[in-house]
């Protein structure tokens, strides 16, 4: 009677086997379908909906590379070895992925954004943009009239689109469940409140002999009981704040409010040098 038992018990679990085995093999049948244009069919990972997938989704939008392109429009690709930076070539495009963007998500949805924030950060667009200096001594740059909602959203997308990559360059950005979180912002158009998820920006391109030519290897920090993740692109420092209570008191004001105010800090020579230091391996003086 025993045996009879387990005989069933371990039919039954082969059978389940055999069953999960099926659903697996039709997934992975279905997630490489080939439409006829040769694009990849699947599941697009902002509206989770079966489409046909972008062969070419960029990570950090193209326009933040601007800067860095020479009069051929390539770039100069490099790493880190042994504490200096080492050349390795050219390229014509920044970090991008494959099949994991529908269409629509990448070119309407995100590049919306994208074409929003290209106006913001590189052609002038904000109406109100004034140096200023603050109590503390604080330089930076005050910048109003901007939409909250397209460039906070435009900010969380460069952290989610990180985060999802499986690229090498963005390792160390893996969100956990506030990849979701920030996917449904996304994806609802909800940019949250200020402190939600808030980023700052600080430039160091105001001191000349510092290289604004260069792309860092995103990076994570632990901050009390958070995580704070350092973009490094063309002489700007995005520091994204996953908690609200480890971002400096007096520098809450900083990041981008429904207002459509924010401040741009200019990094003074010490805390550059840091900067570099840590993210690219370079020594200033």
């Amino acid at each position: 009677m025993t045996n009879s038992i387990e005989g069933k018990e371990s039919r039954a679990i082969k059978k389940r086997r055999k069953t999960a085995q099926q659903i697996n093999t039709a997934d992975s049948f279905h997630s490489r379908l080939i439409s006829p244009l040769g694009t990849m069919i699947g599941k697009c990972k902002l509206c989770g909906e079966e489409k046909e997938l972008c062969k070419q989704s960029h990570i950090i939008p193209n326009f933040m590379y601007q800067d860095l392109f020479d009069e051929t429009n390539r770039m100069h690709a490099i790493q880190r070895k042994e504490g200096a930076l080492q050349k390795r070539g050219y390229r014509q495009t920044g970090e991008y992925e494959k099949d994991i963007l529908c269409h629509s998500c990448d070119n309407e949805a995100l590049g919306k954004l994208d074409r929003y924030a290209s106006l913001i950060l590189y052609d002038g667009y904000p109406k109100i943009c004034e140096n200023r200096t603050g109590l503390d001594g604080m330089t930076y740059t005050y910048c109003a009239e901007i939409d909250y909602v397209q460039f906070k959203l435009f900010l969380l997308s460069v952290l989610w689109r990180a985060s999802i990559s499986q690229r090498a360059l963005f390792a160390e950005v893996q969100l956990g469940p506030h990849e979701e979180r920030i996917r449904r912002m996304l994806l609802n158009g909800e940019p949250g409140d200020q402190l939600k998820y808030p980023c700052l920006i600080m430039t160091y391109l105001h001191l000349k002999k510092y290289p604004g030519d260069v792309v860092a290897q995103p990076s994570r920090a632990r901050v009390n009981a958070g995580y704070v993740y350092k973009f490094l692109i063309g002489g700007m420092l995005y520091l994204f704040f996953i908690s609200k209570y480890i971002i400096p008191e007096g520098l809450k004001d900083f990041s981008i409010n429904p207002k459509g105010e924010m401040k741009i800090i200019h990094s003074p020579p010490g805390l550059a040098r840091q900067v570099l230091g840590n993210m690219i391996g370079i020594k200033l003086e």
